[in-house]
């Protein structure tokens, strides 16, 4: 790994975003001492008083850690009961743990019985019941179902502000990320692109590279462009950032973009967001100075929402609505469609 720098308040929520192999696990392995530490300096906050200070010579066991690994990685020949007080501060913060998170209804099962969901479940339980200074959680709620994951992600949030700990999840899915995490790292072949607040690194990706790995799905290379006036008149920006934002055309093939930003005339690309995107049959009748119309290629129903792909001049642009909207506009391949969005949705990079 190298490149790796970023912080978590002591306190905070902190998820990891990569693909796979990009180093998620071995910086969490790292972090709590079981990898040798290579390089760099690692702080953490060690005691109760919470103190930070670099843990290089501190040996796992001393570094007030709890750790999940996405497979549980469970005691065989322990109950399940066992398991959970096993290393847990005393015997009330081991059955409030799995109380929480509903590991107890699992005691008097055989761990050997139990499916990947349950085991991560009393693996959560376990690390919880040590209520550890740092807790590190590397993809805890995959095994889980649905209904499942969204009770013990509540239930791990709630915890973490009540206790204080200091947590960082590694996680794939960005609305998770979205939900829980105060700071997002985004690793990538075993070094940090982009650190911040989830939300500043989804809505302006540092790079059209992060952008796609985010799942943006319209990235378009073009050439910036300043015009002379500014778009507050038009409703889009507010007034106290009209000195801080210029009106900007970025053109990209036969289509022209109007965006707002402080990007510097030349080559760059824009990314815009599918759920930014507003799909009509009519011209929209809103302040959304960037419209187009095209032609309907593809229509990808995905449950609550629906992804379609309109041609507008020979350029792919992707919108994002909900299966109901879709259905009630009788969306599909062939009708021609406006595409709609604001200068602020355009975000340059």
């Amino acid at each position: 790994m190298r490149d790796v720098s970023f912080t978590i308040p002591t306190g905070g929520y902190g998820v990891v975003i990569g693909a796979a192999g990009s180093g998620k696990t071995t910086l969490l392995e790292t972090i709590a001492g079981v990898r040798p530490q290579r390089g760099g300096t690692i702080s953490l906050p060690i005691g109760s008083s919470g103190a930070v200070r670099d843990v290089e010579g501190i040996p796992p066991e001393d570094r007030g850690i709890g750790f999940v690994y996405q497979h549980g990685y469970l005691f065989p020949h322990l109950s399940v009961e066992e398991n959970v007080a096993y290393g847990a501060r005393d015997a009330e913060s081991a059955a409030m743990a799995a109380s929480r998170i509903g590991a107890d209804a699992l005691y008097s099962r055989n761990i050997r019985g139990l499916s990947g969901g349950e085991q991560q479940l009393v693996a959560i339980a376990r690390a919880l019941a040590k209520r550890p200074g740092i807790l590190l959680l590397d993809e805890p709620f995959s095994a889980l179902d649905t209904r499942r994951r969204a009770l013990v992600r509540r239930e791990v949030r709630a915890l973490h502000r009540e206790w204080g700990t200091t947590t960082l999840q590694v996680t794939h899915d960005f609305t998770e990320a979205g939900l829980l995490g105060d700071v997002a790292v985004l690793l990538d072949k075993g070094r940090v692109l982009q650190a911040g607040p989830p939300e500043q690194i989804f809505r302006r990706p540092a790079s059209p590279y992060i952008a796609e790995l985010l799942g943006a799905e319209n990235v378009f290379a073009g050439v910036v462009h300043m015009v002379s006036e500014t778009l507050a008149s038009k409703g889009e920006i507010r007034d106290d950032l009209v000195s801080a934002q210029r009106a900007i055309e970025f053109r990209t093939g036969p289509l022209t973009i109007f965006a707002i930003g402080d990007n510097p005339a030349g080559a760059g690309y824009a990314v815009i967001h599918a759920e930014e995107v507003v799909v009509s049959l009519e011209p929209h009748p809103s302040s959304a100075r960037n419209q187009f119309r095209g032609e309907i290629t593809e229509v990808a129903r995905l449950g609550a929402l629906t992804r379609v792909t309109i041609d507008i001049d020979g350029i792919s642009l992707v919108a994002a609505l909900t299966t109901r909207s879709a259905q009630e506009l009788g969306l599909g391949r062939g009708v021609e469609a406006y595409a709609s969005f604001k200068a602020m949705a355009v975000h340059l990079c």
